[in-house]
């Protein structure tokens, strides 16, 4: 297992979730092409969503609830790494 990989994947996948709880960001910016896949798999898993009411959506990514919960889970892994 490549320690150096995890670590950056997970760093990256606190990146989403962390501008996405922070600011949020377009589904066309330059944030969302360059962490396309990372955010496909946030999205995928209902982390992040562009859902902004009931059946109603926008154009910025946005955390959830679980995203939340899992951007918490994220920042406890990060400090045991360091």
């Amino acid at each position: 297992m490549d320690f150096s990989n995890d670590t950056e994947q997970l760093i990256a996948f606190w990146t989403v979730l962390d501008k996405a709880l922070r600011e949020g960001f377009t589904v066309k910016s330059n944030f969302a092409r360059k962490a396309a896949w990372y955010i496909a798999v946030c999205a995928s898993s209902g982390l992040i969503t562009t859902e902004v009411d009931y059946e109603m959506f926008g154009k910025s990514w946005l955390i959830t609830d679980d995203g939340v919960e899992f951007l918490e889970g994220v920042d406890e892994r990060i400090k045991e790494l360091l």
